[in-house]
């Protein structure tokens, strides 16, 4: 289902280029996301190499099933969304560039962002855990996606519609109150991105200064701000430069604390997690934490 039926669609080419570059392979095509799961984590139990062929959000579930199993299992991966802003990171785009590193083999090892909440640790993430618009837009182009699917394939414009619609709803922005080594932050914010890559949102360099084998996760904040001004921002960000607005706020630590008086949802890589939105949030490192094929 990844990119809208995308991931189906190019089944032949992957098949192709796999062959092409003398690949044995198992292809396996999911029923659900359950199944996905479960055997994920049987091939990690078993230390096998796992490919996940789709987009972040299928990434995000492989990876945590090869966590769960000990994380000794390498990944791989085929950015097959709609965004594919996790494999660009790992310079694994076009398909073409993602198969000659599986012929390769190399891996690298590379940090996780974990997300827990009192003892219980809720998720692993590779690109990003958000806070505000980008759990409402995600929202509202999956609701597109039953109603209107035409539409939620053109992506520049479902976002868009998306984010007039958070405006208009008055789903943004939400207060918070974010702790970190720099110290606490308070306010209200359209957006609030805790960063271990440096793409989010189809290729906006939303924390231009992230790496994610540095230890460290970056935090990007939009303050509350008008839909014209955050359209501006949006702009600056395709080449990272939105660092320069004076509603923006660009730093980085080991460790966030993320709370609000009024609750609040987050996502992971594109999955929106159940919690106790009443309750703080921690958001941090875990150095080394995965064999990454790159």
């Amino acid at each position: 289902m990844a990119g809208g039926g995308r991931a189906g669609r190019l089944r032949e080419k992957i098949e192709s280029l796999l062959r092409k570059n003398a690949l044995s392979f198992d292809l396996h095509i999911t029923k659900s996301e359950e199944r996905l799961k479960a055997f994920s984590r049987e091939m990690a139990t078993e230390g096998r190499t796992i490919v996940g062929a789709g987009g972040d959000s299928t990434f995000h579930l492989i990876i945590n099933e090869i966590i769960k199993a000990g994380g000794r299992a390498p990944f791989g991966m085929l950015g097959l969304g709609s965004s594919n802003d996790i494999t660009l990171e790992f310079g694994l785009e076009p398909l073409e560039r993602a198969v000659a590193a599986l012929k390769l083999g190399r891996t690298k090892t590379v940090d996780l962002g974990c997300l827990k909440q009192g003892n219980k640790g809720l998720r692993f993430f590779l690109g990003q855990a958000n806070i505000g618009l980008g759990v409402s837009v995600n929202k509202y182009v999956d609701g597109l996606a039953h109603r209107r699917p035409w539409l939620a394939r053109r992506q520049t414009l479902a976002g868009t519609l998306g984010i007039m619609r958070a405006y208009r709803k008055r789903r943004v922005p939400l207060d918070l109150v974010i702790q970190s080594t720099e110290g606490t932050i308070k306010g209200s914010f359209i957006v609030a991105v805790f960063s271990n890559t440096r793409y989010w949102a189809t290729g906006k360099l939303i924390a231009p200064q992230a790496r994610p084998d540095d230890g460290r996760l970056d935090a990007c904040l939009i303050e509350k701000c008008s839909f014209l001004r955050l359209a501006r921002i949006n702009s600056l960000a395709k080449t990272g430069r939105h660092g320069r607005a004076p509603e923006v706020r660009l730093f980085q630590s080991a460790e966030f604390s993320v709370s609000s008086p009024a609750g609040f949802n987050i996502q992971a890589d594109g999955e929106i997690l159940p919690f106790d939105s009443a309750l703080a949030v921690r958001i941090q490192v875990e150095p080394g934490a995965l064999r990454l094929i790159c």
